[in-house]
């Protein structure tokens, strides 16, 4: 799907909010509150389309809530007010006669064939433990720590690895989130011709795999991850027909990384993280790395003091969800950078809602 500017993705999403701040001025401060509060039901009426697969059951056209009742196993009256709920948000629209509901495009993405999927984006989100977890936002904010581990007494990292199902719907989410993204980082990037690319942290390779085919450029591929998602990874490149020309590696970011490569890339992994286990990630990455090569640090921006539409939210996000995680400026990741031995080479590239910034080894 073709890639809209960064600039006029953050422009458009700015002039919503502020057409939504007019709106608000307009009513009196309290009710404004009121929908503020209601944020919450947002997020949760999204997650149940997604869990309960509404959005795949309305793929063919609009149902009623009996009809999709018989369909999901669900109660007739209780699938009806949460369709008024979806409506709305937004989500889907109701026959004003025969209340047959019918997914918005907005609520499309919530389908699983849908090429932009965000199905498990939206049941992670209203996943129990990622609600719980807000909840102590207040806290953390008082204390400066993970509010999951606040609340749940271990960090998300080790609370999935006693919660395999949550595990694999975070993974699910994690390749889907990079699905998006990922035919406008093959494209945006000036590949060498006939380079080896290694994606560090990389999954079973839904990038990769992406990179190696469309971008033009005669390119090889490294794959590094975990022995387990390496594993994984062995039937996902072979469907995509990659197999041959992406290599499998394991390898641990915070220790070591036997891969030689052009280019290396580092998609979303440094906002999961504080500054001092960036600093091993990305020490790890610089020793593997030849001199001459690249690396390629792909992250949400977020300038210190100015606040965009989109990432002070996700920000917070990682505040509350990850261990330690937090969204950093372009002069704070080109600092991370230096102090692992890389030199920012000042170019980078747009590709919604991601910036792509390269670094070099240089000795």
């Amino acid at each position: 799907m073709p890639s809209t500017p960064l600039p006029v993705v953050l422009a458009t999403l700015a002039l919503r909010r502020t057409l939504k701040r007019l709106a608000d001025k307009m009513v009196p401060p309290q009710f404004a509150m009121l929908d503020v509060g209601e944020g919450v039901a947002g997020v949760q009426i999204a997650a149940s389309i997604a869990e309960l697969g509404i959005a795949d059951v309305l793929a063919d056209g609009p149902l009623t809530a009996p009809q999709i009742a018989a369909r999901i196993g669900s109660d007739v009256e209780t699938t009806h007010r949460l369709l008024r709920g979806a409506t709305a948000c937004g989500l889907c629209t109701l026959d004003r006669r025969t209340g047959a509901a019918k997914m918005t495009p907005m609520g499309a993405v919530l389908r699983s064939d849908h090429p932009s999927s965000l199905r498990a984006w939206m049941r992670y989100k209203g996943m129990r433990s990622t609600v719980e977890a807000w909840g102590g936002l207040a806290e953390s904010v008082r204390s400066g720590r993970s509010a999951f581990e606040i609340v749940h007494g271990m960090s998300v990292w080790d609370w999935y690895a006693a919660h395999p199902d949550e595990q694999q719907l975070f993974a699910a989410t994690m390749r889907q989130a990079t699905s998006i993204i990922a035919h406008g980082i093959a494209r945006v990037y000036p590949w060498p011709d006939g380079a080896v690319v290694c994606d560090v942290a990389g999954g079973i390779g839904t990038l990769l795999s992406v990179v190696v085919t469309e971008s033009q450029a005669n390119l090889r591929g490294v794959l590094v991850d975990s022995a387990g998602m390496i594993a994984e990874a062995e039937r996902f490149l072979t469907e995509r027909g990659v197999a041959d020309r992406i290599e499998r590696v394991a390898g641990d970011i915070f220790g070591s990384i036997d891969a030689t490569a052009d280019v290396y890339l580092l998609k979303d992994v440094l906002h999961d993280w504080d500054d001092e286990r960036c600093a091993t990630i990305l020490a790890a990455v610089a020793a593997s790395m030849p001199v001459g090569a690249k690396l390629l640090v792909v992250e949400y921006l977020q300038p210190r003091n100015r606040p965009n539409p989109f990432s002070p939210l996700l920000d917070l996000h990682t505040l509350t969800q990850r261990d330690g995680g937090r969204l950093r400026s372009r002069a704070e990741l080109d600092d991370l950078l230096v102090g692992a031995g890389l030199r920012p080479t000042g170019r980078s590239f747009s590709v919604v809602p991601h910036d792509i910034i390269e670094a070099a080894k240089i000795a």
